[in-house]
């Protein structure tokens, strides 16, 4: 036997196994697991990844600290529980936006809507967008605040001054943060008071809910208009009655003008 075959070919085969070995599933398995079990260790409770700050802002009527309350009740997580021992985390990676902005917008209905922002590695940042007052909407005894989407989102003790009130009969139960008034009618009451305010200096105080839709204005006559029919072809034929046919002083003695009817429109 050559020393070639007897010395040296035994270390190489010995080689060549030591590498194999590096390759096989055995190893690699329980290495990868190791990996992975590292990375999420460090992902979940390295403090580099737990949340230490919530910062709120666009919000001017509801406090921060109460939206942050609810915010960390969906930040910090039980990770495992055995009895009265938990392991928690608040790590950034787990932060359950969703349902803080599901329990938020539930909490205030003042909010229309909420950004989240995850600020890596440990800051969460929240912007608020609170709705604005369009009118208030009475139905029997009980009057609400009511945003330009047709929203409903306060209850009110006293009514505010120079604000459109919305008249809604019914006794359908009225829930703060429900649509109440659908954004067509909405439309169309915008439409009718811009005009009236830029053309001829003339307010609405209230609009009846009704069909046709019942404007009174600031100088105590009413408007009748058809939601279903052509709003801007009713509008042009009440701004030709007033430019041409009803002067300022005229206005003072009218009580309503119709415009529901297609061809023509009429006061009284």
């Amino acid at each position: 036997m050559s020393y070639r075959r007897k010395h040296i070919t035994p270390k190489i085969r010995r080689l060549k196994n030591k590498k194999i070995f590096f390759k096989r599933p055995s190893f690699l398995i329980p290495l990868f697991i190791v990996i992975i079990a590292v990375i999420l260790y460090f992902a979940l409770f390295s403090n580099e990844f737990q949340v230490q700050k919530i910062q709120v802002s666009g919000n001017e009527k509801i406090q921060s600290p109460d939206i942050e309350t609810i915010a960390w009740d969906y930040i910090q997580k039980d990770i495992f529980t055995a009895g009265i021992f938990t392991i928690s985390s608040k790590s950034i990676f787990i932060a359950d936006t969703k349902n803080v902005i599901k329990n938020i917008l539930h909490k205030f209905p003042d909010i229309e809507d909420i950004k989240i922002q995850k600020k890596f590695f440990n800051d969460i940042h929240i912007t608020v967008k609170e709705r604005r007052n369009f009118a208030t909407l009475c139905q029997n005894t009980e009057c609400f605040l009511l945003d330009n989407n047709g929203v409903v989102f306060q209850k009110l003790q006293h009514i505010p001054e120079n604000m459109i009130i919305i008249k809604k009969t019914g006794t359908t139960e009225i829930s703060l943060g429900n649509t109440v008034i659908d954004k067509n009618t909405i439309a169309i009451i915008l439409e009718v008071e811009n005009n009236l305010k830029n053309n001829f200096q003339i307010g609405i105080k209230e609009v009846a809910f009704l069909n046709p839709l019942i404007f009174k204005t600031s100088e105590n006559w009413h408007i009748y208009l058809d939601p279903n029919n052509d709003i801007e072809g009713q509008i042009a034929k009440m701004n030709a009655l007033l430019k041409d046919e009803i002067t300022v002083n005229t206005r003072k003695n009218i009580e309503y003008i119709y415009l529901q009817y297609k061809d023509r429109a009429y006061y009284k």
